[in-house]
């Protein structure tokens, strides 16, 4: 019998060595990466739990076995509760007291169920009911006005302080909006959302012709919760060029979402949504923050530079009863000056008439904070309006510079630069592309210019770094 023996080269097993290693680092990596996730839902399971009720884990083994038992005219459903404004009570009372007043609330809907009945609660302000098979659909909505009222019920918080809640409730039906839980689930997120879309406080059954309408608004709806919770929100920095004086003037805060599967969006795909939601309100506030520490960092870096960051605000925003105060705390907190900061307040048009809007603008602008308003759609009468509101700075868009656009938006632009001059007004244009459309400002007396051509919008770090070479002179 002859024997072979294979030889292996010192350099393939050293190859051979190698792999191994990275086969060994890579398992490692996914281990630690699955350990570390599975904790961090955990962890986040228990700051929700409620005694006495089901985690979310629980009860989609819940939803689980009862899809298993299920067999051929059986039914359940599920009834999924989001309550409306809940961040508002965080914001005026704080995470403790917010966390007794879902306990109460949780509290009042057990006493209006039966007890085979279970509820869960799945995020911060979303509890789901899963009603067994003997229930009807008749029985299903009866039970629904019930725990609509139970939530309605006063709390009391502290001494005379009460609050009336209340929340949008959507139901679904086994098998016939979903065969399997998460059908299921999406089908009673996107009935929520047509809910909250008409102003919550209500109860809808799912349909498939609301799939069919929200398709990606839903998607997002639900992922911006977990979007703030988990920081995939980002400021971009648009610079606005003063090319007078050639120097930086500032620079615009837009926002992104940094978005684990669709990666970076612009505001178009979800500031809406979160309108709808109320998230807005954060987002005014988060943005806030960062724009203070931006600006912090800037000036310390720059000293010499009188630096200016604006950030948008809508009508919806202008509203909140608590926009002074909650903007005081802030400055206070960062020992900020608010003339750095300009408040750029979007469809300026279509709100003049709003009491509480004109009187929020009034506190703002006595903590200091400049306004800035976006002059599409101005007209005669509008302008007016501005001239009372004491408005620091208006946007144009370089539209009529243009030499397509026709002679009366070009008219009304030489007014509205008068209008500015006469009221000590500044005029900043955006969507400057070109070398020739940055002329055409300056023939209009306009110097303080936004616009691609001298840079696209950029992270805090890179406005820094833009700052520091003067990466505008070469553009002037």
């Amino acid at each position: 019998m002859i024997t072979y023996i294979l030889e292996i080269s010192p350099t393939v097993q050293v190859f051979i060595s190698i792999g191994v290693i990275v086969i060994l680092i890579a398992l490692i990596y996914f281990l630690a990466v699955s350990f570390f996730k599975e904790r961090h839902r955990l962890r986040d399971e228990r700051t929700l739990t409620i005694e006495g009720i089901l985690t979310k884990t629980e009860m989609l083994s819940l939803i689980s076995s009862f899809i298993t038992k299920a067999s051929g005219d059986m039914q359940f459903s599920l009834m999924y509760i989001e309550l409306d404004k809940f961040d508002d009570y965080e914001n005026a009372f704080g995470v403790t007291e917010s966390e007794r007043i879902i306990e109460k609330i949780v509290r009042n809907i057990e006493t209006a169920i039966s007890r085979n009945i279970k509820i869960a609660r799945m995020q911060k302000d979303e509890l789901i009911l899963a009603l067994p098979y003997e229930y009807d659909r008749t029985e299903t909505m009866e039970i629904s006005t019930k725990v609509k009222n139970a939530i309605a019920k006063q709390i009391r918080l502290f001494g005379d302080t009460t609050i009336n809640a209340s929340a949008s409730i959507a139901i679904v039906f086994y098998p016939a909006h979903g065969r399997n839980v998460k059908e299921l689930l999406n089908s009673l997120q996107i009935a929520s959302y047509i809910i909250k879309k008409s102003g919550g406080n209500a109860i809808r059954i799912y349909s498939d012709e609301m799939s069919s309408e929200e398709g990606e608004h839903v998607e997002y709806y639900y992922q911006i919760k977990h979007a703030i919770q988990h920081k995939e929100f980002q400021l971009f920095y648009h610079p606005i060029i003063d090319v007078q004086t050639n120097t930086i003037y500032g620079a615009e805060a837009l926002i992104r979402w940094n978005h684990p599967e669709h990666g970076l969006l612009s505001p178009f795909k979800f500031l809406g949504i979160m309108e709808q939601s109320g998230d807005i309100h954060w987002i005014g506030l988060w943005g806030l923050e960062t724009i203070i520490k931006t600006y912090q960092e800037i000036s310390q870096m720059f000293p010499t530079i009188d630096f200016k960051v604006t950030m948008n605000l809508s009508p919806k925003q202008l509203m909140s009863d608590t926009l002074f105060q909650d903007f005081q705390k802030i400055l206070k907190k960062y020992r900020m000056n608010a003339k750095h900061i300009v408040l750029e307040i979007v469809e300026f048009t279509l709100f003049d008439r709003q009491d509480v809007i004109r009187k929020n603008l009034g506190l703002l602008k006595q903590l200091g904070f400049q306004i800035a308003i976006d002059g599409f759609g101005l007209d005669f009468q509008t302008l007016e309006k501005v001239a009372s509101l004491d408005v620091d700075i208006i946007k144009l868009d370089s539209g009529f510079l243009s030499e397509e656009e026709d002679f009366m938006r070009t008219k009304f632009a030489n007014l509205i630069v008068d209008f500015a001059k006469v009221n000590h007004c500044e005029i900043i244009c955006e969507l400057i592309e070109t070398k020739d459309l940055m002329i055409a400002a300056k023939t209009y007396g306009i110097h303080l210019l936004q616009g691609y051509y001298f840079s696209q919008p950029i992270s805090a770090e890179a406005l820094r770094g833009y700052i520091g070479v003067s990466a505008w002179d070469q553009k002037l």
